[in-house]
């Protein structure tokens, strides 16, 4: 994850830092005179370069890489396939990248970059039932209340769109009603063979007033005895759910609404969203899908700002 910059110093890494360096040139997409896609050794990782003939067109660096689902195919909607292969920083709870990558007339071609977060590949879930070929849980609201380990995720979700040049974020079908924000519209990529599936376990509201009842029952109070989330992490996923739904304006008020009197994160809250939003690789799909002067999708970007780990101070686990 990229916005916390910080974080780099609470993970441990998990290999030595020769071990990347020791890795041999490997060929992950090999399409012969169209090009070809390598995992090249280079520091105390890896660099994987989209070669055609003695030209490289496309870079990234990473710890190591390897191939999605061994090669297989990932239908990217509309007719549109790619190849995928995961880029990994190195750390113990983060962070993975899936390239998605094209075989065209033209030769092989990058077409997306997708921050999968601290999801890992293995259990990565790209569609789910009745939605579009590809969605991703916006990483960027990864680490929530803590910087590491049991921190919660939000997972804002972003719908894709293929245009059968570029796959890109779907603006008019991230609009969705209330209902939809308050229900499955916002689920985990992450679906381990072990688990219900994502939109099994998550809550799910009718409506914002019911919402409001059931977290306003909960214990807000982090004293003795406190058990469980605490309920302001899940009026956040709630809101940015809403606001990656176009419904900024009434994330405001469930937030507002919902938050008791005299209990602290309520400003934390709102200016942690702010803050990680602003920084967000979907940010301007997410401003598109908002009316103008919506509340949240404003910010400017600053890395590595006490805006962004806002509510660690809180100790709310």
């Amino acid at each position: 994850m990229k916005i916390i910059g910080t974080l780099g110093l609470l993970i441990l890494l998990l290999f030595p830092c020769n071990e990347a360096s020791a890795q041999p040139r490997r060929t992950l997409l090999d399409a012969g005179a169209s090009g070809k896609v390598e995992a090249v050794p280079q520091g105390r990782g890896e660099a994987l370069r989209l070669v055609r003939g003695n030209r490289t067109l496309w870079e990234a660096r990473d710890q190591r890489f390897a191939a999605f689902r061994n090669g297989a195919a990932i239908p990217l909607g509309n007719g549109g396939q790619a190849i995928g292969i995961t880029g990994w920083t190195g750390g113990a709870y983060c962070c993975w990248t899936l390239h998605l990558f094209r075989r065209t007339p033209q030769g092989v071609a990058h077409v997306a970059s997708l921050p999968l977060g601290k999801r890992e590949p293995d259990v990565i879930r790209l569609a789910v039932p009745g939605g579009p070929a590809v969605q991703v849980a916006d990483a960027a609201f990864d680490f929530w209340e803590a910087p590491a380990s049991l921190a919660t995720d939000l997972h804002p979700t972003v719908p894709f769109r293929w245009t059968g040049q570029a796959l890109e974020p779907d603006v008019a079908a991230m609009r969705r009603p209330i209902a939809a924000a308050l229900g499955t519209a916002c689920i985990e990529m992450a679906a381990p063979a072990d688990m219900p599936p994502p939109e099994r376990r998550v809550a799910t509201y009718p409506d914002t007033e019911a919402a409001i009842a059931d977290l306003g029952g909960r214990e807000w109070s982090r004293g003795p005895g406190a058990t469980g989330p605490h309920p302001g992490v899940e009026a956040a996923r709630l809101a940015t759910c809403l606001i990656y739904s176009g419904q900024a304006a009434e994330a405001r008020r469930l937030l507002r609404t919902v938050w008791p009197e005299g209990v602290p994160g309520l400003a934390e809250t709102e200016r942690q969203i702010t803050a990680r939003l602003a920084c967000s690789p979907f940010v301007a799909a997410v401003r598109a899908a908002n009316p103008n002067g919506a509340p949240y999708v404003g910010g400017r970007c600053t890395p590595n700002s006490p805006a962004q780990t806002a509510l660690y101070a809180l100790n709310w686990r």
